[in-house]
């Protein structure tokens, strides 16, 4: 329970944060390849930005979680400081976020550019999420 304590501040104040930087990467940079694509898509509106912000919310926490974890007993390679936080991000990243996005792009018909963009998006949320944990857990 402690480790959960320890991480839900910090993946909460990550996920905030991540909501804008999602909204910078999709909504601005890469939004505009969406309309190569518009059959894809489908309604965006305030429930839908709720529940996907939830998600994120969630997400940010849960790699908080797992940092923590792993910063707790300290894993060599996780365990050098901020480097090891950020390490622990692409690795996260790696395993889970970019697969699933660079998979369904495989097999559902997605511009390249907005694949980069959620690539790049789930990527900044899980480096926050580690770096906020770091200098969270570090104070």
């Amino acid at each position: 329970m402690d480790t959960l304590r320890a991480a839900i501040v910090p993946g909460l104040i990550a996920g905030v944060v991540s909501l804008f930087t999602s909204w910078f990467w999709m909504g601005l940079v890469f939004h505009r390849y969406q309309r190569a694509t518009p059959e894809t898509w489908g309604p965006e509106g305030p429930r839908n930005y709720a529940l996907s912000g939830l998600v994120r919310v969630v997400s940010a926490v849960a790699i908080s979680f797992l940092y923590v974890l792993v910063a707790r007993f300290h894993v060599g390679f996780f365990a050098d400081g901020i480097a090891g936080a950020l390490r622990f991000a692409a690795v996260i990243w790696i395993a889970l976020a970019a697969p699933v996005a660079i998979e369904a792009a495989i097999y559902v018909r997605i511009h390249s550019m907005v694949v980069v963009g959620q690539v790049l998006d789930w990527l900044t949320t899980a480096v926050l999420a580690c770096a906020i944990t770091f200098v969270w857990i570090s104070a």
